[in-house]
């Protein structure tokens, strides 16, 4: 069950002034199942509940998107495999890419900014603190 901070979180993101809404459908349980199955990741409670109520929205960042097929230069499963060519941890999940940059999800359940160049970095506590800072205010 996805905790009370990730649904705030969310709701923040979608009330907020500046959200796009694009025309990538929002993932149901069948099709995170299928990306799970592909790519080896267990998609934690709180990032499914991101995914599949704020994950067609672009705000500073635009989100990996999350479908059956490997379609498209935003879709999870395609960039998971440039992110490991580009040296990006076995065990760290993509969840949006800026400029060969990858913002990902680690098995303790903080994000960490991943820098080809190792110009910038970036750690947050967890999903929630991510949405709030980097993705809704662009920090």
């Amino acid at each position: 069950m996805a905790t009370a901070k990730i649904r705030e979180a969310v709701d923040l993101a979608r009330s907020h002034e500046d959200a796009f809404v694009t025309r990538v459908p929002l993932p149901s349980d069948e099709v995170i199942r299928y990306v799970e199955a592909e790519s080896g990741f267990h998609l934690s409670a709180d990032y499914r509940y991101f995914v599949q109520n704020a994950g067609n929205l672009v705000m500073s960042k635009e989100l990996l998107y999350l479908t059956a097929d490997r379609e498209g230069r935003s879709n999870l499963l395609v960039v998971i495999a440039e992110a490991r060519q580009a040296g990006v941890p076995a065990d760290w999940l993509p969840i949006c890419e800026d400029n060969s940059d990858y913002y990902c999800l680690l098995p303790d359940g903080s994000v960490q900014l991943w820098s080809h160049d190792g110009m910038f970095e970036g750690r947050w506590a967890d999903l929630s603190d991510w949405v709030v800072d980097s993705f809704v205010r662009g920090n």
